[in-house]
């Protein structure tokens, strides 16, 4: 790992210049961080790269063409995935992706690309585009620097009242929204004999498990039970709002199934898996009745999990996966930022770049009681060089 003084970016067409107030650090960073990645073996990412794909910071400038509700000065976060190219004036008005796509000048082809993508034309799943750029990871540099140069038209703007303890955990809080959106809440509700909430078990007590909680109870669902292993973390979970929590170290998961039953009348109808554990898959199965849903959301990288195919098809379920996010889960996840309805996991704070392989470390090996870490790139550390001036204030650095 290098830090390196680099000239400032300059905001090119359709580009915004964001000065990066706080980059959380993820199990994905750490997987980057010992090339163990998937993308590395997939041969989509390759290094060098500047990682950081959790972020939040401020408008120092802007391109032409911006969006005209982008300001200089406005607190913004940034989604996750490009895909080759905005969507059709078609697809906008349909509502199935952005509100500001950027259309082509007299003359020039598309800002992205001159090619046309069904993922990204039609549905807007650009997870799904052969030639997408994912932050962070390949195709454009992450925040792990003091400024990023970002897609104008990818940017969300918080209000001044949402700190950025919160607003750096938008890209996980987005990940957890799609995951509760594939669960079918709203179908589930309005098919169930009363009104009353849908009740889910999530299964990991760690950051994704815990903004999978939040989500759950801003979408005035139930969350039955978080099945975890750290007494600390589950105590987090009845914080935000869990009505009971399992800890497996302690009680096992013997018991598990039958104590959910007895407390609830029957198992619920939705389990998210958000541990990324190998355990973790069978626990989840075993945490939902019959016909129910079952939504994976963890990674467990590349190891295999222990499970009867047999418990699958007798129960009748439905078993969905969910990767990072798509633009209807940013737009629901500012309105929820926007609203005061997300409280912050974030428990340790570094200061400054050259602290980022301790980043790496400590979340790799977490102390006691973190929850979640996050990396200040233009706080005062202890580099005296990083004081530089640049015309957008510290010279720009990157990590």
């Amino acid at each position: 790992v290098d830090v390196q003084h680099r000239p400032a970016h300059v905001c090119g067409r359709g580009e915004a210049l964001v000065k990066v107030s706080a980059v959380g650090v993820c199990a994905t960073d750490v997987e980057l961080y010992e090339g163990s990645m998937g993308y590395f073996t997939a041969g989509l990412a390759q290094l060098p790269l500047i990682p950081g794909h959790e972020w939040t910071g401020q408008i120092v400038a802007l391109g032409e063409d911006a969006p005209p509700h982008l300001a200089v000065g406005q607190r913004v976060v940034g989604e996750h995935a490009t895909g080759c190219q905005p969507a059709p004036a078609a697809a906008v008005n349909n509502n199935s992706n952005y509100s500001n796509s950027l259309p082509a000048l007299p003359g020039t082809k598309p800002v992205f690309a001159n090619w046309n993508c069904r993922a990204c034309a039609i549905s807007g799943g650009f997870l799904r585009c052969p030639r997408r750029l994912e932050t962070g990871f390949f195709g454009r540099d992450g925040a792990f620097q003091t400024e990023i140069r970002f897609p104008s038209h990818q940017l969300h703007v918080l209000l001044e009242s949402v700190p950025w303890e919160v607003s750096v955990l938008a890209e996980p809080l987005a990940a957890a929204h799609k995951a509760v959106r594939l669960a079918g809440l709203e179908e589930l509700g309005s098919n169930a004999p009363t009104s009353s909430p849908v009740r889910v078990a999530v299964v990991g007590d760690g950051p994704m498990g815990l903004l999978v909680v939040q989500v759950l109870r801003w979408k005035g669902a139930r969350v039955a039970c978080v099945i975890g292993a750290s007494a600390s973390r589950l105590a987090r979970a009845k914080e935000l709002g869990a009505e009971a929590v399992w800890n497996v170290a302690e009680q096992g998961t013997e018991g598990l199934w039958k104590a959910l039953e007895d407390e609830l009348g029957e198992l619920p109808p939705v389990a998210i898996e958000a541990a990324g554990h190998p355990s973790a898959m069978p626990t989840a199965l075993g945490c939902v009745r019959p016909s129910g849903r079952l939504v994976l959301l963890g990674l467990s990288g590349n190891q295999l999990s222990e499970i009867c195919m047999d418990d699958i098809v007798l129960k009748q379920l439905m078993v969905r996966g969910s990767l990072s996010s798509e633009p209807q889960d940013w737009r629901a996840v500012v309105q929820m930022l926007s609203s005061g309805a997300v409280q912050s996991i974030v428990t340790h704070t570094l200061r400054g770049l050259d602290k980022y392989v301790e980043a790496i470390e400590q979340v790799r090996k977490p102390p006691e009681g973190m929850l979640k870490l996050a990396l200040l790139p233009n706080a005062e550390s202890a580099d005296a060089d990083a004081e530089a001036e640049t015309p957008h204030g510290k010279r720009a650095r990157h990590a």
